[in-house]
């Protein structure tokens, strides 16, 4: 209703242009050089604040070279960014006030748990778009939200690639560990449709809870072992994930892991400390540490011209932030519909070696889903 009632006044205002004169004018055209603001929720502290400042800081270097060339419309963009700390119930708030205290036009680059469905759900409360989060969640993909818009491949892009992996290297007896919740449920869907199309079986499933408790570990960890599995793909939380890992392990599984690229972050990895050497990351952007391809060398300038750390966090941001500026600047205006127009058609652009566009569903893909995997080495480095 209130945005019902902004248009209808952005309308009249609009009709009675004409008739402003002096002081009214100049008010309605300091009005007309307003900022967009985008409105992110993201953890910027706690255990997942690297990846939350990495995808911040980038993303508004990318505003801050496209302000320094007039903007978009004589516009500034602005990025106006809210602590979470990685909690859902912290994203819904934040969104309430990014959309009523600071009039943010669409909420753009969400990270951490509050991703997957807390921020999709406010959007749609709200009425603004949801542009390129953090999250793999299929549920974003599905058109269960209106205005949604996906930059990154998805977990079922990123286990349909793990299982393909598993076969060409000769392991058939893959078994995954989920959290119980919706996501894991995602997950299991998945690894199961995709070792049915290979005609193969999971060789176990099993969840624990968000933390990795005591005694839901303790069940997963018998659960996992008795499929007798070469790998385990671990699909939980950081920290139930790192729990796992470690509990596994003192159980006596000396298999691979394999881990999806929203749970084998940073977090992950120091969480692990040695048990991290060896784990298989999938990436579903371009490797940032790489010269080798014409995105690779631009991002690394853009990193040593703007003083950040190349990071697979700050290469999604300065993606998708690109991405966004070029749609902007073909809208037909900036109010939260005609940004979702404005991104509905914008074709995919070729970033040298990496095809990027802003994606709504499955069923309307304009790329081919663009996954990688990588390997963290023993001196705390990911690899190709």
């Amino acid at each position: 209703m209130r945005r019902r009632q902004a248009l209808a006044g952005t309308a009249i205002a609009a009709a009675s242009w004409a008739l402003a004169s002096g002081p009214e004018r100049a008010l309605a055209a300091g009005a007309d050089r307003a900022p967009i603001r985008l409105g992110q929720s993201a953890p910027v502290s706690g255990p997942l604040a690297r990846q939350g400042l990495a995808f911040r800081d980038a993303a508004r270097a990318v505003l801050e070279d496209a302000n320094a060339q007039g903007g978009v419309a004589g516009r500034r963009l602005e990025l106006v960014t809210m602590d979470d700390e990685n909690s859902p119930e912290r994203t819904a708030v934040n969104v309430k006030l990014l959309a009523s205290e600071h009039r943010v036009s669409l909420l753009f680059g969400f990270v951490g748990a509050g991703a997957h469905r807390a921020g999709p759900r406010g959007a749609r409360e709200e009425g603004l778009p949801y542009v390129a989060a953090m999250s793999g969640s299929q549920e974003l993909r599905s058109g269960v939200f209106p205005w949604v818009f996906n930059v990154r491949a998805g977990h079922v892009d990123e286990i349909r690639f793990i299982a393909r992996h598993t076969r060409l290297i000769g392991i058939e007896r893959l078994s995954l560990l989920t959290e119980y919740n919706s996501q894991g449920w995602e997950l299991r869907d998945a690894l199961m449709a995709a070792a049915e199309s290979q005609g193969r079986q999971v060789a176990s499933i099993s969840s624990v809870d968000h933390d990795g408790g005591a005694y839901s570990l303790t069940g997963a960890v018998s659960s996992v072992l008795a499929g007798r599995p070469e790998a385990v793909l671990v699909g939980a939380d950081y920290v139930a994930s790192a729990r796992f890992v470690d509990a596994v392990r003192r159980g006596g599984f000396t298999g691979l892991f394999y881990t999806l690229s929203t749970v084998g972050g940073d977090a992950l990895m120091e969480r692990l400390g040695p048990l991290a050497t060896g784990v298989s990351v999938t990436q579903v952007m371009p490797f940032p540490w790489s010269s080798a391809s014409l995105v690779g060398r631009r991002f690394q300038a853009f990193c040593q011209h703007h003083a950040l750390q190349p990071s697979f966090p700050a290469m999604e941001a300065y993606v998708a932030t690109g991405l966004l500026v070029d749609a902007l600047r073909g809208a037909r205006g900036f109010a939260p519909a005609q940004i979702a127009e404005a991104l509905a058609v914008q074709p995919p652009r070729d970033l040298g070696g990496f095809l990027a566009a802003f994606t709504p569903g499955e069923s309307d893909r304009r790329t081919p889903a663009q996954v990688d995997l990588t390997v963290f080495s023993r001196d705390g480095k990911f690899l190709q």
